[in-house]
């Protein structure tokens, strides 16, 4: 993420009048590297462009509107990628390839890729700051300054992971989202923000007998909360890294969490039951594990969008508190700082 604001003093491109997107990627160093083929697609992947590789392409996509693109680069099985917002219209956008990534040098006629990494250097310096009332406040006015695109659901995501377990400011963000009357229910971002939103603010209990579950056995089977004061339930999947990465700090913390009467209980919405089955076995990860039926109905009921998400239920089946963090399960029950 680039950190040195770009000032434009003139347009290269006026906007075209149809509302199409034209996006001019040249790639620097190119002759560096054999690219065998390039990908480009926005955020909701409504339209998805594939190319032979050039140095430089004209990557069209029918956008009238701020959006999200993701640009991927292969060599020889090795892929290098970047996700960029950017305004509609004709737009100049350079690169190179630095180790295993790739990194924006320049982007011409398009202010708002500026002012994303402007965002997202204010958001790192005042969570580093553990400024909770600035952030907040910060974040709900860029919201509102956003509220006729949508990066607003991306700031709405930020908002709503830092206060998910706050009631009283999630309603704030609801009555912003509610102002958009739907406007942006097609992106991508629009259910993990407003769908996980209405069901933190509704949701209270499980009922874990309206769901259906795979066991280890391969067998269908219901979720039971017996014999612990709690319950950590891991919502999950293998192609998820940090549920991956995270997986080991369950590992290393399970017996501390059981000495707290704290029982994990993993749910995955994985379809190939041997890989998650292979998995667990070649890991040695022993607490309990389930995948969902086909429906995937327990993740649709609260909405679960974003992973890892962890849910804390006390014997009941009653929702204490979520995060997307272990690290923050294991403050939750005092065994880190």
């Amino acid at each position: 993420m680039m950190h040195v604001k770009l000032f434009l003093t003139f347009l290269l491109f006026g906007l075209s009048v149809s509302g199409q997107t034209e996006i001019q990627l040249i790639l620097n160093g190119a002759e560096n590297h054999r690219i065998d083929k390039v990908d480009a697609f926005d955020l909701s992947q409504v339209e998805i462009n594939k190319y032979k590789f050039k140095d430089t392409l004209l990557l069209r996509f029918k956008k009238n509107n701020i959006d999200c693109y993701n640009i991927r680069y292969y060599e020889n099985g090795k892929m290098y990628r970047q996700q960029i917002w950017l305004d509609p219209g004709k737009t100049i956008v350079k690169a190179h390839i630095d180790d295993d990534n790739l990194v924006i040098d320049t982007v011409l006629n398009s202010p708002f890729y500026y002012q994303v990494a402007d965002f997202n250097e204010e958001y790192r310096s005042l969570f580093k700051n553990r400024d909770s009332t600035g952030l907040n406040t910060f974040l709900l006015n860029r919201f509102e300054e956003n509220s006729n695109n949508p990066f607003s659901l991306n700031i709405g995501l930020y908002y709503l992971t830092l206060n998910q377990n706050k009631k009283d400011q999630l309603q704030k963000l609801k009555a912003l989202i509610d102002g958009q009357a739907g406007r942006f229910s097609w992106f991508l971002l629009f259910p993990m923000v407003s769908g996980r939103l209405d069901k933190l603010l509704t949701v209270k209990k499980i009922d874990f007998a309206k769901f259906s579950f795979i066991n280890e056995n391969k067998r269908k089977t219901a979720i039971k909360l017996d014999g612990a004061e709690f319950y950590v339930i891991d919502c999950w999947f293998l192609a998820c890294m940090p549920c991956i990465a995270q997986h080991k700090e369950i590992k290393e913390n399970l017996e501390k969490l059981r000495s707290r009467n704290v029982e994990v209980i993993g749910v995955s919405t994985d379809r190939d039951w041997k890989k998650w089955k292979t998995y667990l076995t070649d890991h040695n990860y022993t607490w309990a594990n389930f995948t969902e039926d086909k429906s995937l109905a327990f993740t649709k009921e609260l909405s679960i969008a974003a992973f890892p998400t962890y849910l804390i239920l006390n014997k009941d089946g009653e929702i204490l508190e979520s995060f997307n963090s272990f690290r923050d399960v294991l403050k939750r029950f005092q065994l880190v700082e």
